[in-house]
C-alpha cells in the first residue's frame, strides 16, 4: 500500500514539473539548433526579430568549446517599414535603410516663370511683354506620401501639397487692368493722352506685375537609381493648381504701388505637366500649365510655364 501510494505521488510531481517546464518553455523565444561537423547554427525566432548566431568548436581534441563567431538580428518588415504623420513634416530624419525608396516630393523650389503663346512652346508670347529675369515662383511642400511597387527601391508613385507665390513682371510702359468683361495691356502713353495728361516722353506705367498665389498637389512616378551615396532620380506626372489672391499691380507716375484689379478673369485651377531630375538632395523641375492663364475670351491667349532649381528634403 505503501508503495502504490509513493509510485502515485511520484507520478503527480511528474505531471506538474512537466506542465510547468511546457509553460516555460511557451513563454521563450522559440529555437532551432543546427549541429554542421562539430560547429553549432542557432537560429531564434522572437517577438518581432529573428537572431542568428554561429558558433565554432576550437582547441585541441583534449579540449575543446563551442567560440561565437557570429551574430545578427533580422528586424520584422512591418516593423521597420512603419510610418507616421512625422514621415510628413519637413526637416524631420527618418529611419531609412540604404536601399530604402526615398521619393523626391517635400521640398522649396524657385525659378523663372514664362508666358507662352501655345501649349509646350517656349517662346515669349508677343501678347505677353514680360520682363523675363523678374518674372519668378516661389514654393515649398506642406505634405509628402509615396507608394512603393513591389518593395522595389527603383519605382515609385508620389503625391503631396505644395504652396507658393508666382508673379509675372510687365516690361516697359503697361499695365495689365480689368475693363468690360475683359484683362488686357494697356499703354501707359494711350493712357495719359487719354486723360489729357503730359509725360514729357516719361512712362505712364512702371513696375507693373500680374501676381498669384497657389496651391499644387502633384502625382507622380519615378526611378531612381543608388549612384556613389546618393541617388540619381527622374520624375514625371500630372500637378493641380488652385490659384487664389490674384491681384495686378503697377505704379503711376513713379508714385506708389496701387491695385489696378483683383481675379483679372484668370483661370482658378489649372493642370500642369511636372518633370524633375536630380542628384541626392539637389534636382531641376520644369513645369508646363495644360489650359490657358485666363478664361476664354477674358484675356491673352497664354499658357505659363515655369524652371529652375529643388532642393528636396
Amino acid at each position: 500500500m505503501k508503495t502504490r501510494n509513493i509510485w502515485i505521488a511520484a507520478l503527480l510531481l511528474m505531471g506538474a514539473a512537466g506542465h510547468a517546464a511546457a509553460q516555460q518553455t511557451g513563454d521563450q523565444p522559440q529555437k532551432t539548433r543546427i549541429e554542421t561537423r562539430g560547429d553549432s547554427i542557432i537560429i531564434r525566432k522572437g517577438a518581432g526579430d529573428l537572431r542568428i548566431k554561429v558558433y565554432e568548436q576550437q582547441g585541441d581534441e583534449s579540449s575543446q568549446e563551442e567560440v561565437e563567431i557570429y551574430e545578427g538580428v533580422w528586424l520584422e518588415k512591418v516593423d521597420a517599414d512603419k510610418r507616421n504623420f512625422l514621415d510628413a513634416l519637413p526637416f524631420i530624419p527618418g529611419n531609412k535603410r540604404k536601399n530604402d525608396y526615398e521619393p523626391h516630393v517635400s521640398g522649396i523650389y524657385i525659378g523663372f516663370s514664362r508666358l507662352a503663346d501655345n501649349f509646350l512652346g517656349f517662346g515669349a508670347s508677343p501678347q505677353a511683354r514680360l520682363d523675363l529675369s523678374a518674372s519668378w515662383e516661389f514654393g515649398f511642400n506642406l505634405l509628402c506620401t509615396y507608394h512603393q511597387f513591389k518593395k522595389n527601391p527603383h519605382w515609385g508613385i508620389n503625391a503631396g501639397v505644395s504652396w507658393g507665390y508666382r508673379s509675372f513682371s510687365i516690361d516697359g510702359d503697361y499695365a495689365l487692368l480689368k475693363q468690360d468683361g475683359y484683362s488686357f495691356l494697356q499703354s501707359g502713353q494711350a493712357m495719359a493722352a487719354a486723360q489729357g495728361i503730359e509725360t514729357d516722353g516719361a512712362a505712364y506705367y512702371s513696375k507693373s506685375r500680374l501676381r498669384h498665389f497657389f496651391f499644387r498637389i502633384p502625382l507622380q512616378i519615378e526611378w531612381q537609381q543608388r549612384w556613389n551615396r546618393s541617388r540619381v532620380f527622374f520624375n514625371i506626372g500630372p500637378e493641380f493648381e488652385i490659384r487664389h489672391g490674384v491681384k495686378s499691380f503697377t505704379r503711376v507716375q513713379g508714385g506708389k504701388k496701387q491695385t489696378a484689379g483683383k481675379g483679372m478673369y484668370v483661370q482658378p485651377v489649372g493642370v500642369n505637366l511636372l518633370v524633375q531630375a536630380g542628384y541626392g538632395n539637389l534636382g531641376i523641375y520644369l513645369r508646363y500649365t495644360a489650359n490657358r492663364m485666363f478664361q476664354k475670351d477674358k484675356g491673352m491667349e497664354v499658357n505659363p510655364y515655369s524652371f529652375g532649381l529643388a532642393w528636396y528634403w
